[in-house]
């Protein structure tokens, strides 16, 4: 989740713990006497916090020990428990991580055995805090959450700010945001009456919150929140994570020149902070060096006779000093070296954001392009089939040409299936673009549905000399509102893929209802064959777009049909099982929920508008259409229907012929050369006929149409090639 260090966050908790020690037992009222002992232990105390703070573990360490020592035996658990904390944390400073949990696991039972809720508190906080820096973070918020109760109870804010805290901050670790943001919201609850420092945490953690759940705007909020209360308390450990933080919510937002500014703010405050601590360090070893020697200067006054002893030591202190100060000038170049190759990282981020941001936008040009063709290729595929496809309808409705009618049904049938071939193509790349609006909601006959498909599927698979099997649970209601269209295609796709890898088999389509209420209905779709089978390894990729660029099967064909069913599932919020044995057969299943369907008025009933095309007999109507053979198809259907067709094949044809007649309804083609579209045309129409109804009649792209027709001056669309019940009901609608 982050790009910092693990070992800079648990030390920030290791920080927040160690505040806390001076602030023990602060709420107690009428205190006890205090015994000398006790005086000794806690003046101690004081002298190993001052080693800690001044980043002198050695003597953290050694005086602690000596502290732990003497409140063991005189029976102090609260200089126990400090203590330990103290050694623990120190030994975590210099990386000892095993021995600082051993301690910290001592001081818990201590704490325990003597059942006092504060020190069970700290301690298993100083346990949580080993966890966390171990990177075992399961384990750091299991032990922080076991004494967050005892802490309610307790009703310390610090406490209760710091396990929320550490707890918030382990599940960001996690990459665990919406578990972290539970207990990081408790924090802005607790962190009211602290002291400036544990404000400026508390933001910069909501601002990692609201990062990590990509609320860029409320990270910033936060960050900027945060860097003034970190400043205030002269925080430099919190502040340099939130600049680095802060540019990286801004390099999401897209404002890279702010976030190069962050990163410049957090490399200066760096270096002075590096600077500034190897300032302390040496002032320390000086400090040191000066108080141990003068020490030994006092010693040496006192007991001249060990003036010999005592020198030896102080050249001892002499060497160890100069060991220090060569120590200190190698972790000085490490450290140089290791900003330095920390800057250029830096700048290799910033390069490589610049060239992420360039193919961005150019990927985003090649998939405009992309739907512009597909757009296009839509149009100019489907404006032939209509013409063979209609022209094949024609044919097979004319008596004349009975002696040829199968010769007819063959090229309708090929036509069809080149339609949803084609259709297949555009599809996939319509859903994969858009995930929504793509479901009708008509009233629809599933059984009716599953007789078409079924049918369609014994054609198909004729050379394979199948046995097709339609079951249908007689308890499905009659109608249902759906998609027929959708469904009919996902069961054509399956059923067509049973039928090229099962020869001289069985092919069931079995349909059931599997729940029913007063509202709604869950209906069960299985297809079934005992073909070829799919093997294991290829049963996930075959619902893959590219799963079939390398054909296995002289019988695969595009391999567009499960990819296209798969989507079109997940449309509907379900999705395809498969279970399948190699030689033994392939199961598919699914299940949709629809609605129950109410009786809708007249207009909206195709079946019911078909038993009225009488009322369409003499009506005018005029054809613009630039395409010839398209112009014949459309006229010759109206003509069956004997009404008056009149043809324009382009838009100022149309303008010329709408002025002198009055016709009763207009059927417009979008796309006509020459520099005037069919919007274009229905615009200037409607500036001297408001009341004729205008459909679109297109082959391009139905999202497409429908999002310009809609502030258009046209009533209707239609889209080539169609059904021809559609076409009719479509007409009565707007001629009644």
């Amino acid at each position: 989740m982050t790009t910092r260090p693990t070992i800079f966050i648990a030390l920030l908790f290791i920080y927040f713990n160690i505040l806390l020690l001076p602030a023990q037992n602060t709420g107690l009222v009428n205190k006890p006497p205090v015994s000398t002992e006790q005086l000794e232990l806690d003046s101690l105390l004081k002298v190993v916090r001052n080693h800690y703070y001044d980043k002198d573990y050695k003597n953290a360490i050694e005086k602690g020990n000596l502290l732990l020592q003497l409140s063991e035996e005189i029976g102090s658990v609260k200089n126990e428990i400090a203590a330990s904390s103290l050694i623990g944390n120190s030994l975590l400073q210099r990386g000892d991580t095993i021995a600082s949990q051993k301690i910290f696991e001592k001081s818990l039972l201590k704490a325990q055995k003597a059942n006092d809720l504060e020190k069970i508190i700290i301690a298993s906080i100083d346990l949580g805090n080993v966890y966390a820096i171990s990177k075992q973070y399961e384990k750091a918020i299991k032990s922080y959450t076991k004494v967050l109760p005892l802490a309610v109870e307790f009703n310390q804010p610090v406490y209760l700010f710091l396990l929320n805290y550490n707890v918030g901050e382990s599940y960001l670790e996690l990459n665990l945001p919406n578990q972290a943001s539970v207990f990081i919201s408790k924090t802005n609850k607790y962190v009211n009456g602290l002291a400036t420092a544990y404000k400026a945490s508390q933001k910069s953690l909501s601002g990692k919150l609201s990062y990590a759940l990509g609320d860029y705007k409320k990270a910033a909020k936060d960050f900027d929140q945060g860097i003034v209360y970190a400043k205030e308390s002269d925080f430099k450990e919190i502040l340099l994570e939130i600049y680095e933080y802060y540019a990286l919510t801004e390099e999401k937002k897209g404002d890279y020149r702010k976030a190069n500014e962050l990163l410049k703010q957090y490399n200066g405050l760096n270096e002075e902070k590096y600077k500034l601590d190897k300032i302390a360090a040496v002032e320390n070893a000086v400090a040191k060096f000066n108080v141990e020697q003068m020490e030994q200067e006092l010693i040496t006054t006192q007991y001249e006779n060990e003036i010999a002893k005592e020198r030896a030591a102080r050249n001892t202190i002499l060497i160890s000093g100069a060991i220090a100060l060569v120590f200190l000038s190698i972790l000085t170049l490490f450290l140089f070296r290791n900003q330095s190759k920390r800057k250029k990282l830096l700048i290799d981020l910033k390069n490589n954001n610049y060239l992420l941001a360039v193919a961005k936008e150019k990927s985003d040009r090649l998939r405009m392009s992309k739907d512009a063709l597909f757009s296009r290729i839509s149009h100019e595929l489907r404006t032939p089939m209509y013409g063979i496809i209609g022209i094949s309808n024609l044919m097979v409705s004319d008596k004349a040409e009975a002696i040829n009618s199968d010769n007819i049904r063959s090229l309708k049938y090929s036509a069809d299936y080149l339609l949803s071939l084609i259709n297949n193509v555009l599809e996939m790349n319509k859903i994969n673009r858009v995930k929504d609006d793509l479901l009708k909601k008509d009233i629809i006959n599933v059984r009716q549905v599953c007789d078409y498909v079924m049918d369609s599927a014994r054609y198909i698979s004729q050379n394979n000399a199948n046995v097709h099997q339609l079951c249908i649970d007689e308890s499905i209601p009659e109608k249902v509102i759906g998609d027929s269209s959708r469904l009919s295609q996902v069961l054509i796709n399956l059923l067509g893929n049973a039928g090229k890898f099962t020869e001289n088999g069985k092919i069931t389509l079995d349909v059931t209802l599997t729940s029913l209420t007063d509202l709604e209905c869950f209906i069960m779709f299985k297809v079934k064959d005992n073909g070829i089978g799919i093997a294991k390894d290829r049963q996930l990729a075959i619902f893959e777009e590219a799963a079939f660029i390398e054909h296995h099967h002289e019988n695969e064909g595009t391999g567009l049909g499960l990819p296209i069913s798969k989507s079109i599932i997940e449309l509907h919020n379900s999705k395809l099982d498969l279970i399948s044995d190699l030689g033994k057969g392939t199961e598919v299943r699914f299940v949709l929920r629809y609605e129950l369907a109410k009786e809708k008025p007249l207009e909206n009933n195709i079946l019911q508008l078909n038993g009225n095309l009488s009322l369409l007999k003499g009506k005018k109507i005029l054809v613009v259409e630039d395409n010839k053979i398209n112009q014949v198809v459309t006229c010759k259907m109206l003509e069956n229907l004997e009404i008056k067709v009149d043809t324009a094949s382009d838009g100022i044809t149309a303008i010329e012929k709408a002025q002198t007649v009055n016709y009763d309804l207009i059927l417009m083609d979008i796309n006509m050369p020459p520099g005037m579209d069919g919007f274009e045309t229905a615009k200037k129409i409607r500036a001297f006929d408001e009341n004729t109804p205008i459909i679109a009649l297109t082959a391009a792209e139905q999202r497409e149409v429908k999002k310009r027709i809609k502030d258009s001056a046209m009533n209707d669309y239609i889209i080539k090639p169609f059904k021809m019940e559609y076409f009719q009901s479509s007409l009565l609608k707007l001629m009644k």
